[in-house]
């Protein structure tokens, strides 16, 4: 029985759905005890009863198409082992996620990002993959995996995690917009000085107040990661053991963002209309958005107007201000069935589905590389916005990537109330003071997390 049950649920349907016994249950029409898995990591004849799995992605309506092609292509493939599929949509992934692996709860096999490996590696809830992958070294082919992705899914040597896609952000612009407004569009080859130019044409205000601006921007602090070290400041000390965000040269980087907020570049904290999303909406001429956004805009914009990206743009110094970070599957430490569910993440990470998930729809750069001829065949072809998409992977060979530390969940909550809202104009205050205080709170976090360091 071939059946893919899908929900996307919120996390208190999730958590009450597991509570004290798996999901699996929903599959009750195919279940019985599981057979154990054989030495190839199946579970037996298709005869033999189902070994059920749960499978938790975190990627909105768009992809769950996607992501059930490929769970029918694998259940072909391997009828004895069948897949509840749930996505789990914004911020309710990471409430849910953390408190089943506080309940040893967790999916069999769930999306965790490069910059969580580190968190759920040291916190022992996800399997340690190293032996797995040495086994079966010719079917998974680590060197068919980006190389700064593969750091990034380690944890003190080994990897805990299979890649999805490797991601890094551009600027989307609405064709329309510059055509009526008789603006030449951006190219690749441009610095953060002429993006605020180009945006000041599109900066409309009513009465003193902005009600149109030039970009849409995003405070996340990985990509800002990647502007902080374009811009020539640096991030961790060795080991993760030391924060050196606090210097001059980045204090200057902050400095002029929030000039170039207060000019309109782009909206303060609630100043855009609530509801809707700016760039689809026209608000904006522009958008600072990553190479995995591709899909979901599509299904945003339709036919609205036409769309295209370009290169990030580099700092004043020329720098690239591109930093990487990547999409992966890990698999629950807790899972009774670890061979399903290995076989299930290799198949899950495998070439032909790569392709069917990324490469295909043109979703961001494809975690493997053997992936990246039909992403460009594809990008080539030009019958899907944007047609520059081939700017990503290109951007990425000049980037950043480095690994993320074990105590990134507490590192992101410090960002979201210190950096984050001196980005969004929340707080107006001195870009030294906020990096000061910032640094004191990573500092404190640091101390905490000294033995997972050592």
């Amino acid at each position: 029985m071939n059946t893919i049950v899908k929900r996307q649920v919120s996390r208190r349907q999730f958590l009450a759905g597991v509570g004290g016994a798996s999901l699996a249950v929903a599959l009750a029409a195919c279940a019985a005890p599981a057979a154990a898995p054989n030495a190839t990591g199946e579970g037996g004849s298709a005869d033999a009863a189902a070994t059920n799995l749960r499978f938790v992605s975190n990627h909105g309506e768009a992809d769950q198409p996607l992501f059930e092609k490929v769970i029918e292509n694998f259940q072909t493939a391997h009828p004895d082992i069948q897949i509840e599929y749930l996505d789990i949509a914004g911020d309710e992934f990471y409430n849910s996620i953390n408190t089943q692996g506080v309940g040893g709860e967790l999916p069999d096999v769930w999306y965790t990002r490069t910059f969580d490996v580190p968190v759920y590696a040291s916190k022992g809830w996800t399997t340690n993959l190293q032996p797995l992958i040495e086994r079966d070294a010719e079917e998974v082919n680590v060197d068919d995996f980006w190389p700064a992705e593969v750091a990034q899914m380690q944890w003190q040597g080994d990897l805990y995690a299979l890649p999805y896609d490797f991601s890094n952000v551009g600027i989307y612009f609405n064709k329309q917009k510059f055509d009526e407004a008789g603006v030449a569009y951006p190219t690749d080859d441009w610095q953060w000085g002429d993006l605020l130019n180009l945006a000041l044409n599109f900066v409309v205000q009513d009465g003193g107040e902005f009600t149109q601006w030039g970009l849409q921007l995003f405070n996340w602090n990985w990509v800002w990661h990647g502007m902080i070290m374009g811009w020539g400041g640096q991030i961790f000390g060795e080991g993760f053991k030391e924060i050196l965000v606090n210097s001059p040269t980045t204090a200057d980087m902050f400095e002029w963002f929030a000039a170039a907020r207060n000019q309109g570049m782009y909206p303060a904290a609630g100043a855009a209309p609530a509801g809707v999303d700016p760039f689809a909406a026209g608000v904006v001429a522009m958008a600072f958005q990553g190479s995995w956004a591709t899909n979901q805009m599509r299904a945003n914009i339709g036919d609205k107007f036409d769309f295209d990206c370009v290169a990030l743009p580099k700092s004043p110094t020329g720098a690239s201000c591109i930093n990487g970070a990547g999409g992966a599957w890990g698999i629950a430490n807790s899972t009774p069935n670890l061979e399903a569910a290995w076989t299930f993440n290799k198949f899950l990470t495998s070439t032909e589905s790569t392709d069917i998930l990324i490469s295909e729809p043109l979703r961001s750069i494809p975690g493997r590389q053997s992936s990246v001829a039909k992403w460009n065949e594809v990008a080539a072809t030009g019958d899907l916005p944007p047609a520059n998409v081939e700017i990503f992977p290109q951007q990425m060979e000049s980037g950043q990537a480095a690994p993320y530390p074990p105590y990134w969940q507490d590192y992101g909550n410090a960002w979201n109330n210190i950096v984050a809202p001196y980005i969004d104009g929340t707080i107006e205050s001195d870009a030294s003071q906020m990096l000061t205080d910032f640094s004191t709170e990573v500092e404190r976090i640091i101390e905490q997390n000294m033995a997972s360091l050592s």
